[in-house]
């Protein structure tokens, strides 16, 4: 009989998302590859890493600055905000020989990158474009570009601090879960919309409620056990924009590349199989696992 242990985590930081790769684990030795082919992706130029703030923080800065523009001006104060860098207008880019980090993604300029900025573009659910980025080796999608600057995902790249060792890289599970995470710390909301971000109908979304965001499974299917996982109820959506709509105080939103989106999919599926048959349902919701 197949073995199956769960210990949930009582710590007071449950939610508080991992990063990985933050800035302080980047230097100026770090090479970054393409994980398809191990091509250097990231210029030697760059010495520095920084942390990008959280998601929201230019709309926070509105309620956390002592003194803002005195003028009731809405395009003054947009242009303000703008000017002094902070408001919801205001917005962070990396320069020349400086990468920016995120939990999900890199920025740096595209004359620090050894990618090619595909002449195809997407368009997302915004209505907005964004050229893609490839792999000047492999030719493999890397990221997604704008103006000068490139967005690298992590879950296209592989890290390597010193010669010795071999390259690093991350799942798309444990990615997306730091950034669920994230986004349960500064929303307060346990609901989300997982969709991809290409306007496409007939693409599906995920409805996923994360019900106990740290605990330890150990299966004898699951190698290197036991593992730190969130459990999580979901279920298949057809209509997200007007769930969305519906319960937009509820639910929050979580958009994906296309690839990511449906590998993500796939592996919430599948955990769901790990587990034993009287847990793998509640009520009119499918019971699954996401890696940390």
């Amino acid at each position: 009989m197949d073995e199956v242990a769960y210990k949930m985590s009582s710590t007071s930081n449950a939610y508080a998302p991992k990063s990985s790769w933050s800035a302080a684990s980047m230097g100026p030795i770090t090479k970054v590859a393409c994980r398809f082919c191990q091509t250097l992706l990231v210029s030697e130029q760059v010495k520095i890493w920084k942390d990008l703030p959280s998601e929201n923080w230019a709309e926070m800065m509105d309620f956390w600055h002592c003194h803002k523009p005195d003028t009731d001006d809405s395009s003054t104060h947009k242009q303000d905000g703008v000017r002094k860098g902070y408001g919801a207008a205001s917005s962070i880019r990396p320069v020349s020989g400086i990468g920016l980090i995120d939990i999900t993604s890199l920025h740096l300029v595209q004359q620090n990158c050894n990618v090619t900025i595909s002449e195809d573009f997407m368009t997302l659910k915004n209505g907005k474009c964004q050229h893609i980025v490839k792999c000047a080796s492999c030719k493999h999608s890397v990221g997604v570009a704008a103006d000068t600057d490139a967005r690298i995902y992590k879950w296209n790249i592989c890290l390597r601090s010193d010669q010795q060792f071999g390259w690093e890289d991350h799942s798309v599970q444990k990615l997306v879960s730091a950034q669920l995470l994230a986004m349960i710390e500064s929303q307060g909301i346990q609901k989300f919309v997982i969709h991809s971000e290409v306007r496409d109908d007939n693409i599906e979304a995920l409805l996923v409620w994360i019900f106990t965001p740290n605990m330890y499974f150990s299966s004898t299917f699951v190698p290197q056990s036991p593992k730190q996982v969130m459990k999580l109820y979901y279920k298949t959506v057809e209509n997200p924009e007007e769930l969305l709509e519906q319960q937009s105080s509820k639910i929050d939103e979580l958009q994906l590349p296309t690839e990511v989106f449906q590998t993500l999919q796939s592996d919430i599926k599948s955990s769901t199989q790990l587990l034993p048959v009287p847990a793998r349902k509640f009520q009119d919701w499918d019971v699954g696992l996401l890696e940390r």
